[in-house]
């Protein structure tokens, strides 16, 4: 495995199922699932066991790549981010100019954001570990690209 992965499929009931893998320093594959409730409004979710009171897809073109929203509410503490999802290792700059320019709707600073590093390693424990996922539709394996908070 070369860089994170993840998988989102769309529930019957309108809640969303999300698998995220990326590799390890030490070689490993760190696996995560979770469940996202359907909110009132379309493309609107939220995780209570997470503390993720917010997580919308704010902008997509349903081919390249989607921008999501996250707002958690912990200790008093209130935290937002936006996340550049994209289905190839390459960065898609439609979707990149998307995350800059909703950066400040969100009240986040463009020029503060990070964007994933490529790696040219190959971990095959991790490889193995994460190819044993069941993919439905290789078309929603997507690569988390970047990241603003």
């Amino acid at each position: 495995m070369k860089m994170p992965v993840a998988l989102v499929t769309l529930l019957a009931n309108g809640d969303l199922h999300l698998k995220f893998g990326y590799p390890t320093p030490d070689g490993r594959c760190q696996k995560m699932e979770e469940t996202l409730t359907r909110g009132a409004v379309d493309g609107q979710f939220s995780n209570a066991a997470m503390e993720q009171a917010d997580v919308r897809v704010v902008s997509t073109d349903y081919e390249h790549f989607a921008v999501l929203y996250l707002e958690t509410q912990k200790g008093g503490a209130r935290n937002v981010w936006l996340q550049l999802y994209a289905r190839a290792p390459e960065l898609f700059p439609e979707g990149a100019q998307k995350m800059q320019q909703l950066a400040p709707q969100v009240g986040l600073n463009p020029s503060q954001g990070a964007l994933l590093p490529k790696s040219g390693e190959r971990h095959p424990e991790a490889a193995q570990g994460c190819r044993r996922w069941k993919t439905p539709d290789p078309a929603w394996e997507g690569q988390a690209q970047g990241s603003l908070r």
